[in-house]
């Protein structure tokens, strides 16, 4: 498939279907999965870990809001990158933004299982025993959910969009009563101290460092820019707009849920929120409703986040295969399904092992990392293009306080890094090693780098008119002559 055909896409998406697809991402693992682990870490203090998280991003949505509107391709995140800072950089981006969607996948289907778990212990089934292997029933789950969904991806990706859009208002509605009816049940005493004891202010930071992964989904949105009415004005309303109602989302069910049960109850738990539903919709006389309301909406919204990062992550080496800064095999569209199959195969079968090998929080916290370098280097990369003044730079929409946005998210998002565990820390260095390595051994002798900073740092070469005579009698190392005449 040719690149150039990707700006001929029909606008059809509106605002709406814009919004939907970032929520529909965002929606699942923050509050289906996270809660546990991030009350554990701050207390009623992880709402506020949340908001955080969902403001650094906020600043990512606009400088992306903004490179979408200018280069809507394949490749989001990545291919601004590239355009940007060049093929080194595009190298970095690219494995980065690759491997995170597939940890990021990974943890939504082990999340996906945490689901899945419980419910067939209640048929007297133990997931472990019937698969006959030392792995835990949510990893189990989980590998079965993410082959689906690989599978899925693979014979076809047409006809998921009215589909989203009914998970996501499906998930909206069970969230929505859950804080309607829980809002009237809060304990404060529950949530004060906003942090309890043993903890503090400093436990903000390394918990929103975990729940960075949460707000992923507002990238997916400039993947589809190219297709979207009035750019303009409809995508950076959709991404910031996405990040706005999922943060508050987020913040607000944190507080019930710690307002209603105690947090020793729920603190490393990976099913809190349905623990918190119990309680909540116990209150009203329907707890087994509530319950089984907000066990479905776990299983929607891991699986709705694990297939559209199956999607997502596959678009991402398939665009490094498209540009030569992978093997262009990885471009490859199947002929009967319209696919880029072998991109797919690459990126489930890492997000297979990953599954295996990794557990909850650090599969989450690896995913997170990995996107917090790339979102880094995104809002570098708008900077770049802003003072480079680079040809065809010309977006619909321009980020507000430039350049404060796009310096602060930049800064942000590295600092945020340094709140991670140190082996997440020495992941995001192997991966800047790894990438430099890769520029160096493979791209760098296939393509040439046509970015706007190399074309800032190397440009033009300008004629002007020289007056005087060169001498030609100083043999072959003469130089040669560059504009005017000269006389022989």
């Amino acid at each position: 498939m040719a690149s150039g055909t990707e700006t001929q896409l029909e606008r059809t998406l509106g605002f709406k279907e814009a919004l939907m697809i970032g929520v529909g991402t965002m929606i699942g693992a923050g509050i289906f999965v996270l809660p546990g682990a991030a009350a554990g870490l701050a207390g009623p203090g992880s709402s506020i870990a949340f908001v955080a998280a969902g403001a650094i991003a906020m600043l990512t949505a606009l400088s992306a809001s903004e490179l979408a509107t200018a280069m809507p391709a394949s490749g989001g995140p990545y291919h601004f990158i590239n355009k940007g800072l060049g093929p080194l950089f595009g190298s970095i981006a690219g494995l980065g933004n690759w491997l995170g969607l597939a940890f990021a996948t990974a943890f939504y289907a082990v999340g996906f299982g945490n689901y899945v778990d419980p419910l067939a212990a209640s048929l007297h089934l133990d997931l472990g025993v019937v698969a006959a292997v030392p792995l835990s029933g949510p990893q189990i789950g989980g590998l079965a959910a993410a082959t689906a969904f690989i599978a899925l991806n693979y014979l076809s990706t047409d006809g998921t969009g009215d589909l989203q859009n009914v998970i996501v208002i499906v998930l909206l509605g069970i969230l929505g009563a859950f804080i309607a009816l829980g809002a009237t049940q809060v304990q404060l005493s529950e949530v004060t101290p906003i942090f309890p004891q043993g903890s503090g202010p400093g436990a903000v930071l390394p918990t929103t460092a975990l729940v960075f992964v949460s707000y992923l989904g507002f990238a997916q949105v400039a993947t589809v820019a190219g297709e979207i009415k009035e750019p303009g004005k409809n995508l950076p309303r959709a991404m910031v707009g996405g990040v706005v109602l999922v943060t508050t989302i987020y913040a607000v069910s944190m507080l019930i849920l710690l307002g209603v049960v105690p947090l020793e109850a729920v603190a490393g738990e990976g099913t809190a929120i349905a623990i918190g539903a119990r309680a909540v919709f116990g209150g009203f006389g329907i707890g087994v409703i509530g319950v089984g309301l907000l066990t479905f909406g776990g299983l929607l919204a891991t699986a709705s986040s694990a297939n559209a990062s199956v999607l997502s992550a596959s678009r991402i080496n398939y665009a490094m295969g498209r540009d030569g800064l992978m093997d262009t095999r990885l471009s490859e569209i199947h002929d009967r399904y319209n696919t880029p199959y072998r991109s797919i195969v690459l990126t489930g079968a890492l997000i297979l092992v990953f599954i295996v090998a990794g557990r909850v929080n650090a599969l989450a916290k690896a995913g997170s990392v990995l996107h917090l370098l790339v979102y880094g280097l995104l809002n570098v990369s708008l900077i770049v293009m802003r003072e480079t003044d680079a040809t065809g730079y010309d977006p619909s929409f321009a980020v507000p306080a430039y350049p404060v946005v796009p310096a602060l998210g930049a800064l942000l998002s590295f600092a945020l890094i340094g709140f991670m565990d140190p082996q997440q820390i020495l992941l995001a260095g192997g991966l800047v090693v790894g990438g430099i390595v890769w520029y160096f051994v493979y791209v760098r002798k296939r393509i040439d780098d046509t970015s706007a900073l190399a074309r800032y740092r190397s440009p033009p070469a300008v004629e002007v008119e020289v007056d005087v005579d060169f001498d030609i009698g100083a043999g072959d190392d003469a130089p040669a002559t560059r504009g005017g005449d000269t006389d022989d």
